[in-house]
């Protein structure tokens, strides 16, 4: 079959935008066209015709990533679908290798994405690098186990006000937690529209602010879906809940619990080490379930690995498999610790054999070599490389990223 791949122009949007919907057997308004386009770049955003029709999307945004002890261009891989008349043609396969030479040659060191489907894109080196959990907890069953300092005050603000104050504690919260995405203007305003479509039967967004004499330091936002009839429970979902210290974390978890008329608390996606899951008196009532979250590959291994710190000085060469960027392929020394890293070419026998799926999942500090080993993934070839590897790529805190994309 003779199909073309290429990026679309700005004009070709509508089409592109509907031919990914498509894929997900959905029918976009014109409102959320309109919503999607503000964060679009259609020089990023590949199209497989079949003739004149689009039958496969791959699109991409550029997310700079919070790294351990850094920061690194992110191509952050959206809009990825085949529509159902050209399955199993190899589309897919062609899309995902095109978009990745695209992001060599843009000189972005990582790729990360959100899977639909976790089994796509592991054939395409892309790694588990942090996961997505879910919280649901009975309001009266909340309660800590100790009274939490509230030190600062809480406010309901409008949305106008959120996207002044809230940017500036998100950014320098990010900064310290690997895999959170970098947001600029555009993104922040994009996150924060709030169409009924998207609601799922809830309220509209409600901005929840922490701030001491200092300053903000805090924030949440939620919703709520109201039952009046008695036969079902009233929820508040969490959105987004962002602190800088304990004290307003602690703050902003308690006004969540402590709603009138509430009778359960939801939150997704939130961080595998959840401190409250050590505030409640009953941790066992938060209902906590571990999912996958953001995957990550790297595309340029010596750039992505000189690029973030490690806890322990040491040195690692790795044999990097991966056969779908060949170009990755090699052994390579890693001479790394806290103050800096540096990783080459080199042609020492190797300490561990790993494959790209592989690096990407511990690349942030989330996923554990030994761990990989125990599931018959890594191999290591120098007794004691496991656990120096895991103490160098260790990092606290656990990688999370609160924004899905």
């Amino acid at each position: 079959m003779d199909v073309e791949i290429r990026p679309t122009s700005a004009e070709e949007y509508p089409v592109f935008a509907r031919a990914v919907e498509r894929a997900f057997s959905g029918h976009p308004t014109q409102e959320e066209l309109d919503v999607w386009r503000m964060v679009h770049e259609p020089a990023r955003s590949l199209a497989a015709f079949d003739g004149t029709e689009i039958v496969g999307t791959a699109g991409a945004f550029t997310l700079p990533l919070t790294v351990p002890g850094g920061e690194l261009a992110m191509a952050g891989v959206t809009a990825v679908g085949v529509a159902a008349t050209h399955r199993r043609r190899g589309i897919l396969t062609s899309l995902m290798r095109r978009q990745l030479e695209d992001v060599r040659d843009l000189g972005e060191p990582l790729a990360g994405l959100w899977a639909s489907e976790g089994p796509i894109y592991q054939r395409f080196g892309y790694g588990l690098a942090t996961f997505a959990c879910n919280l649901k907890i009975d309001r009266h069953r909340s309660a800590f186990y100790w009274p939490v300092e509230q030190p600062g005050r809480l406010r309901l603000i409008e949305k106008d006000e959120a996207l002044v104050l809230f940017p500036a504690v998100y950014e320098r919260a990010r900064k310290a937690q690997p895999g959170a995405l970098a947001r600029n203007r555009t993104w922040w305003e994009h996150l924060h529209v709030d169409l009924k479509e998207w609601r799922d039967g809830f309220s509209a967004l409600f901005f929840l602010l922490h701030e001491t004499a200092d300053g903000p330091d805090g924030y949440a936002t939620y919703r709520v879906n109201h039952s009046w009839s008695g036969d079902s429970v009233t929820v508040l979902k969490i959105r987004e809940l962002i602190a800088e210290n304990p004290p307003a974390y602690g703050a902003l978890w308690r006004y969540c619990f402590d709603v009138d008329l509430i009778g359960r608390i939801d939150a997704w996606p939130r961080p595998v080490d959840e401190p409250l899951l050590y505030m409640l008196a009953d941790p066992r009532r938060l209902n906590f379930q571990v999912n996958d979250g953001m995957w990550l590959r790297l595309v340029d291994v010596p750039g992505s690995l000189a690029g973030r710190r490690y806890s322990e000085e040491g040195e690692v060469v790795f044999e990097v498999r991966d056969a779908f960027c060949p170009w990755t392929e090699g052994r390579y020394l890693l001479d790394a610790g806290p103050d800096g890293a540096e990783c080459k070419a080199t042609d020492r026998e190797p300490d561990l054999v790993v494959s790209a799926a592989d690096l990407g999942a511990t690349y942030l500090g989330g996923g554990s070599f030994r761990l990989l080993a125990r599931a018959g993934r890594v191999v290591e070839t120098t007794a004691g490389a496991l656990a120096r590897a895991d103490r160098m790529f260790a990092w606290d805190p656990k990688p999370w990223c609160p924004q899905v994309f």
